[in-house]
């Protein structure tokens, strides 16, 4: 499967596996399978097959979608527990800078994301970097 967010999205690929795993997978940054309710496309966690719960902006360095639709609206804490048992911490809640960068990767213009990663300096510095494109984005 080709790197990247493949809209109109692609069916998952791996082996069939619970939530938990894919969450942790995804934490780790590592091959992941797909459950019922998340696969990811990388660099994005995808919940219900349509709607992008996160994405990965930087090695250590993720975005957290905070206004998932009322269906899906449990899945937000599911993915934080994985991500702050993987170490990783939320450093920023409605992150204005993940404005230009979901309206880029999801054609998201009124979407609500909370910035998480493992060092401060670094998260901001990566999620400005991605904001104004002066870097590689998660597509590399």
């Amino acid at each position: 499967m080709a790197e990247g967010f493949l809209p109109p999205f692609v069916e998952p690929t791996g082996p069939a596996v619970d939530d938990v795993a894919v969450l942790r997978s995804f934490a780790r940054d590592e091959a992941a399978g797909h459950s019922p309710r998340f696969h990811v496309e990388r660099p994005t966690l995808l919940v219900g097959r349509t709607v992008a719960a996160a994405v990965r902006i930087g090695p250590r360095t993720l975005l957290v979608r905070a206004d998932l639709p009322d269906r899906l609206a449990s899945a937000k804490g599911e993915v934080e527990e994985a991500l702050a048992a993987e170490g990783l911490t939320c450093f920023d809640e409605d992150t204005l800078l993940a404005t230009p960068i979901a309206l880029q990767l999801f054609g998201l213009r009124l979407s609500s994301w909370d910035l998480w990663g493992d060092d401060i300096d670094q998260a901001f510095a990566v999620l400005r970097a991605r904001c104004a494109a002066d870097q590689a984005g998660p597509f590399g």
